[in-house]
């Protein structure tokens, strides 16, 4: 008669709830979805249509940067397809190079990501980005429910990662409202961002902090860098 080993037999008469926690899977994209894609990680100057734009929604005198330090980033992605696609950011010149790394490590992850376009295509709206799903950085705006105190997005040093998958909550504040269907943090989603995933893990390995780990708030979709003083 074969033995259970005792070890085994413990763990199975153990409750669940006693058991390690552990992350979902991630949903990857499939690498053999990129076919001939040719993908692209740049940083360029802002071309003067986009400051044309950027004058009209996101930027204004007194906002803290003036446009001259921020930089507009070419970069690819997963959409949540699973296909390769390319989308645009404006960031803070500063931290420019750290983003360029980060999305092109998260692109040979196969981390998805549903669309990442300018702000500016919003008139500069956060809410209506947020409810888009839509990835961005630099929006000289204040922060969440904090009015007259700049959020870091004004100084392009904060970005914003799958805002309806990744929400922002604070008591029973969910914004956008529809990322209550994303509130279960113990679930794997395209493009969501958990606890310890690869994600976290490649922004704050380089400075940046997630704002899933806040105490007074969560905000799942947010990494920023700060300039030190």
């Amino acid at each position: 008669m074969n033995r259970i080993p005792v070890v085994l037999l413990l763990l199975a008469c153990t409750a669940p709830a006693l058991w390690p926690q552990m992350n979902p899977t991630e949903i990857l994209a499939p690498s053999s979805a990129r076919g001939d894609f040719h993908p692209v990680f740049r940083i360029q100057d802002i071309p003067p249509f986009v400051i044309a734009k950027m004058n009209l929604t996101t930027w204004h005198a007194g906002c803290p940067v003036p446009v001259s330090d921020l930089r507009l980033l070419v970069l690819s992605y997963w959409n949540y397809d699973g296909k390769p696609d390319t989308g645009m950011l404006i960031a803070n010149k500063a931290v420019a190079k750290d983003l360029r790394t980060i999305f092109h490590k998260l692109f040979r992850h196969g981390f998805m990501i549903e669309r990442m376009e300018l702000i500016e295509n919003y008139n500069g709206n956060d809410e209506r980005s947020m409810e888009a799903n839509n990835t961005s950085a630099f929006n000289c705006r204040d922060i969440t429910l904090h009015p007259g105190k700049f959020s870091n997005h004004s100084w392009g040093r904060a970005v914003d990662v799958n805002t309806l998958t990744n929400p922002y909550t604070k008591g029973n504040i969910v914004l956008p409202p529809g990322g209550r269907a994303y509130l279960d943090r113990a679930r794997a989603y395209k493009g969501g961002i958990l606890a310890d995933s690869y994600a976290v893990k490649l922004f704050t390995k380089r400075g940046w902090t997630w704002g899933g780990t806040w105490t007074d708030r969560q905000d799942y979709q947010h990494f920023e860098k700060p300039k030190r003083q």
